[in-house]
């Protein structure tokens, strides 16, 4: 699955302190996008950028953002992917794949990965965004250990991310979770956001809850 890293990131839960890149783009042809992706745009993303991992989903459920494919990118630093991303954008190989198949770049974030448990592995993702108080990483670690008491039963992996470059998200918080079942994942996420600990945690840093989407893993 394309959801898989490729190469090994360091750090508690599989991946040190990290950064994210996440393109969201129209596609035409997706069986022919993922075919191509497979064949040799995966190796040669990874050839032509200093990228540590990539993965691939469509957003299935998630207000006009609903059939977009993302497709994100894991870096060491964020200097790492500018140049990262300047390199995979003059890529001639990469716009041809683009216009063969019907790709239409909608928007480019950046995200700082806060905390991580648990595996980027699943057939779903849920991502929810949060606003609240500036945190640092071991808040975050702290909360991530909280959220994970509950989630992961359902989930497969959850982690933290701070938007550092995202439009009208910048300076929110991305909390993206990997399950097999959405039902199972839902309800577990239902009964953890209800508890006690959870609420005290989310008074006490000013958390609230915005929006919400749920992802297919291509």
């Amino acid at each position: 699955m394309l959801n898989q890293w490729l190469r090994s990131p360091r750090g508690k839960g599989g991946i040190g302190m990290t950064y994210t890149t996440v393109l969201s783009s129209r596609v035409g042809d997706i069986k022919g996008l993922l075919a191509a992706w497979n064949d040799w745009g995966k190796a040669h993303v990874l050839n032509e950028s200093s990228a540590i991992g990539v993965a691939m989903s469509q957003t299935m459920l998630g207000g006009d953002r609903a059939g977009e494919v993302n497709a994100s990118f894991q870096w060491e630093s964020i200097d790492q992917a500018m140049v990262g991303v300047a390199a995979l954008t003059e890529s001639t190989q990469l716009a041809e794949m683009y216009q063969a198949h019907g790709v239409t770049p909608l928007r480019r974030s950046l995200a700082k990965v806060m905390a991580v448990r648990g595996t980027r592995e699943g057939r779903y993702m849920s991502l929810a965004m949060f606003s609240g108080d500036p945190t640092d990483e071991a808040t975050a670690s702290d909360n991530a250990d909280l959220m994970w008491d509950g989630l992961s039963e359902a989930a497969n992996g959850y982690a933290i991310n701070q938007i550092v470059a995202g439009g009208e998200f910048t300076g929110m918080y991305g909390v993206a979770s990997w399950t097999d079942s959405l039902d199972g994942y839902m309800e577990a996420a239902q009964t953890t956001m209800t508890s006690s600990p959870i609420q005290q945690m989310m008074a006490g840093q000013n958390i609230k809850m915005g929006a919400r989407s749920l992802s297919r893993i291509l």
